[in-house]
């Protein structure tokens, strides 16, 4: 073997002990090491103050996904901010915001009004519209399944003096007056969060100027019913208002464009009995005489 290839050996086997040595250096300096424990960040210190999570511009009703806890510094909380030993915000949850927040602001009592409190109606209000109320039983208010937030359609139930014929008849017809009217109120609650039926006296309906003049004279013609309406719009409705946008022959939007008369529900109705209402001739022929009824 040359001179060489010893040299070449032995600087590799130099080389691989002293890789070796230094490695069980490293590996023994590694376990002597004590274990780093890393201690949990301390808390902020401070006092939580309920703000905002979300944007909540003026008029919406608060609710438990819009609201949460942060952190205050002790020294700097005005006194009308809304702290955890004060209140707990489900006592806020159907709050309307009378002036909107945006996100992490703090909540103040000025600028949200709860139910029950001066003025709640009328932030529920759109703008331009009207509260108005109408009496409702137990049968006309659908057995009290109608919660606030709801829309339904008022029917018209009354008598109309029928004058086309000889003589003047009285028909009784009904039809739809109002449609698709908010429900603001169930007698004295405004928040829809209740579960059993409450038979009401009283709806507080959302109208516009004009839906309020209809109304009044309305609950003088006669019965007032309501029907339910859907929350979503089904695909027959749906199409119905692609036809109006499309023709632009939309009906006032203001009442209903349906009516049902009496004889249409009732195949009586129109007929007479045979307790001499009807008209007699009497029809001779030769000694026979007959009486025929018209």
């Amino acid at each position: 073997m040359s001179l060489r290839n010893v040299l070449l050996i032995a600087a590799a086997l130099l080389i691989t002990l002293g890789t070796t040595f230094v490695a069980r250096s490293w590996l023994a300096n590694q376990r002597a090491q004590p274990a780093v424990v890393t201690a949990p960040a301390p808390e902020p210190e401070g006092i939580k103050v309920l703000v905002a999570k979300t944007d909540l511009p003026t008029g919406v009703f608060i609710q438990e996904e819009q609201l949460r806890w942060q952190i205050w510094p002790d020294d700097d909380i005005p006194e009308n901010y809304f702290t955890e030993e004060e209140i707990d915000p489900s006592e806020l949850y159907g709050a309307v915001v009378r002036r909107g927040f945006t996100t992490g602001e703090p909540i103040t009592p000025k600028r949200v009004i709860r139910p029950g409190e001066r003025g709640f109606l009328a932030a529920v209000l759109r703008p331009g519209f009207r509260a108005m109320a109408i009496r409702v039983n137990a049968t006309s208010g659908v057995s009290g399944l109608v919660f606030p937030g709801d829309r339904i359609d008022i029917i018209l139930t009354h008598t109309v003096a029928d004058s086309s014929g000889e003589e003047v008849i009285q028909r009784r017809a009904s039809e739809t007056v109002l449609r698709n009217v908010r429900v603001l109120a169930i007698d004295q609650l405004v928040d829809d969060s209740g579960s059993e039926p409450k038979y009401a006296k009283n709806f507080t309906l959302e109208v516009t100027p004009k839906q309020t003049e209809m109304l009044s004279v309305v609950r003088e013609l006669g019965a007032l019913s309501i029907s339910l309406r859907s929350l979503a719009k089904d695909e027959e409705e749906l199409e119905r208002l692609a036809v109006l946008n499309e023709t632009k022959e939309e009906s006032d939007p203001e009442r209903g464009d349906t009516h049902t008369w009496d004889s249409e529900v009732s195949r009586l109705v129109g007929l007479r009995g045979d307790n001499g209402n009807k008209k007699v001739v009497n029809v001779t022929r030769g000694n026979e005489v007959q009486e025929l009824r018209f």
